[in-house]
C-alpha cells in the first residue's frame, strides 16, 4: 500500500466511478483498476460494488474510507513540516468549536501571521470530542476547546475568557425578557444541545432530570434554522452577534460559566512551526 493508491481509492470512492476517476487523476483506467485490486487483496476485504454503470462504497469500504482520510492527512502533513531554513514556513492544523473565544485566538493568529506569513493555518470546526480524537490521531497539532471532562491525557494552555452557558430562543418566545432560566423551567421545553457526550452528562445532573432531547448539533448555525422552526431551545455559549440574528440568550440559573483552552497531545515532537506557534501564545501578554 502506499499514498498513490489511496489517492486512487479516494477519487473513485468520490466519483463513484473508476473512468471518472482516471480522468481526473490523468492515468488510465485500468491502472486505477489494478490499484484498487491489489488493495484490496492487500487487506483482505472487497472495498467496492462494481456495475456496468458505476461503483459504490461496500460496508468494509466506507470504515476504510475513513482511515484512508485520516493516512492522506497524516502524509501531506509530514510533507508540509519540511522547514526552510532561513524563514518559518509550514502548516497548522487547528480543530475548534463555533465559540465566542475563538475571536480572541484568531486575533493572535492574525499576529502571529504577520511575522511569519509563509504559515498556513489550517481551521478545522469540530465539537469537542471529535477534536479529541483527532489530536489523538495526529490530524490536529491543536485543539481549541472549552474546558469540561477528563483533559489529562493533553498538554494544555489556559485562557482566562470565560463564557457563559445559557439558552438561545427565538426573540418572540414566551421566555423571552428573562433574566435567567433554571432546571426546572428548562425541563417543560424540547431542547437542541451540542453533540459533546462530556458537556451532555453534565447537563443531565444540573437538571436533575432527563431533558426532552429534540436534537442535536454540531455546528449552531444549522440548528437555528430547528429553534427557529419552533423545534426546541438551542443549548449553547453566549455570544453578542446572536442578537442580530433575531435571537435572545438567556443564561442559565445558577450561573454556568466555562473557560477556553488549547490542547494538543502530551509528549509531541512538534513541528518547528506548531512549535513556533506554542512558543508565540506563551510569550503573549493577553493570554
Amino acid at each position: 500500500m502506499n499514498i498513490r493508491t489511496i489517492e486512487f481509492f479516494l477519487t473513485v470512492a468520490e466519483e463513484n466511478s473508476i473512468t471518472r476517476a482516471a480522468e481526473i487523476l490523468h492515468i488510465s483506467q485500468p491502472t486505477v483498476s489494478r490499484d484498487i485490486k491489489e488493495l484490496e487483496k492487500e487487506i483482505g476485504k472487497t472495498l467496492f460494488i462494481r456495475t456496468s454503470k458505476n461503483v459504490t462504497l461496500t460496508p468494509d469500504g466506507l470504515l476504510f474510507r475513513e482511515t484512508a482520510r485520516d493516512m492522506l492527512a497524516l502524509y501531506r502533513k509530514a510533507v508540509s513540516q519540511r522547514a526552510e531554513p532561513t524563514e518559518l514556513t509550514g502548516d497548522i492544523y487547528l480543530g475548534a468549536g463555533e465559540t465566542n473565544s475563538f475571536s480572541f485566538l484568531a486575533e493572535m493568529i492574525r499576529v502571529f501571521r504577520e511575522a511569519h506569513p509563509k504559515v498556513c493555518f489550517h481551521i478545522i470546526s469540530e465539537n469537542a470530542d471529535e477534536i479529541r480524537d483527532d489530536i489523538d490521531k495526529g490530524t490536529l497539532d491543536f485543539g481549541f476547546v472549552m474546558e469540561s471532562g477528563n483533559l489529562d491525557p493533553y498538554e494544555r494552555l489556559e485562557f482566562d475568557r470565560p463564557e457563559r452557558w445559557g439558552v438561545l430562543i427565538p426573540e418572540d418566545h414566551p421566555l423571552a425578557g428573562i433574566k435567567s432560566v433554571s432546571a426546572r423551567k428548562l425541563l417543560q421545553y424540547p431542547l437542541i444541545l451540542p453533540e459533546n457526550r462530556t458537556f451532555q452528562q453534565q447537563l443531565r445532573a444540573w437538571l436533575g432530570g432527563e431533558p426532552n432531547l429534540a436534537a442535536t448539533y454540531n455546528l449552531i448555525r444549522n440548528a437555528l434554522y430547528l429553534t427557529r422552526n419552533g423545534m426546541g431551545l438551542i443549548i449553547c455559549l453566549s455570544d453578542p452577534s446572536y442578537r442580530e440574528m433575531g435571537m435572545e440568550f438567556i443564561p442559565l440559573l445558577p450561573l454556568h460559566t466555562v473557560s477556553p483552552v488549547l490542547i494538543w497531545k502530551k509528549r509531541l515532537t512538534a513541528s518547528p512551526v506548531a512549535a513556533a506557534f506554542l512558543e508565540f501564545l506563551n510569550e503573549s501578554e493577553d493570554i
